[in-house]
């Protein structure tokens, strides 16, 4: 694929003519609506033939254009490693993450669509699609997975459908290491993630088995924080939404 088809895909996302864009345009998280609109940009150009390696790590278009691939090699398992002085601690905080539902990409058939493949699992295909609403699950594993990368940027370089969020037998969600909320309101789904053994309200910690216990326990003390603060922000989303 030349630079002119590239452009031509790009330029919707960043709400640029084709011909503005050069080697200097923006093309990151900075110059795209949300993170789910960037991760339709990378959707398309797969789709079209180009399999981009590391896309958190590109900034401009010249980046873009240095780092695609012929498609046929496939996406890899992980993307390569950034540079170390851009990861994280491996729990660096609460990671939280607001994503607007509207933005996922309509779908005739999720386990074919590239947008769906590349983001989510066979199994978290399979959970989305039996829920009422679909697209907002699918809008809430996403959050989940951006708010997991926020709190710990070891994550950050990971193909999104390496990250698998499991649930419950209770419908709780669950990622190794990691405590988890997701909420939706206003149409718009709210995440929180936080890493397990991470301090509590009131210096409760999150300590013994990695994800969700029953809500007497400590782990279920820093799952109650937690969603109230998803519902904080959901409520948020709401007003905006409504205004």
């Amino acid at each position: 694929m030349n630079e002119e088809k590239i452009k031509e895909i790009v330029a919707p996302f960043i709400k640029v003519s084709a011909q503005q864009i050069d080697l200097a345009t923006r093309i990151d998280r900075s110059a795209v609506q949300s993170s789910i609109l960037l991760h339709r940009m990378y959707a398309r150009l797969a789709e079209e033939g180009l399999v981009v390696g590391n896309y958190t790590a590109i900034r401009v278009f010249g980046d873009l254009v240095k780092d695609a691939v012929p498609a046929g090699q496939g996406p890899p398992e992980q993307r390569p490693v950034m540079p170390a002085s851009f990861h994280g601690s491996a729990a660096s905080g609460i990671g939280i993450d607001i994503e607007e539902i509207a933005a996922l990409p309509r779908a005739t058939d999720f386990r074919k669509d590239p947008f769906y493949t590349m983001n989510f699992t066979p199994a978290e295909v399979s959970y989305c699609i039996l829920q009422p609403d679909a697209y907002a699950s699918f809008a809430g594993v996403f959050a989940a997975k951006e708010a997991i990368v926020k709190a710990d940027n070891q994550y950050r370089p990971r193909n999104f459908n390496t990250l698998e969020i499991e649930r419950s037998a209770e419908g709780i969600p669950q990622f190794t290491g990691f405590v988890l909320s997701i909420s939706h309101a206003g149409g718009m789904a709210v995440a929180v993630a936080m890493p397990a053994g991470s301090p509590g309200p009131a210096g409760t910690a999150s300590v013994g088995p990695l994800f969700l216990s029953s809500p007497g326990g400590k782990q279920g003390r820093s799952a109650s924080w937690l969603s109230w603060i998803a519902l904080l922000l959901a409520v948020s989303a709401l007003v905006l939404a409504l205004k």
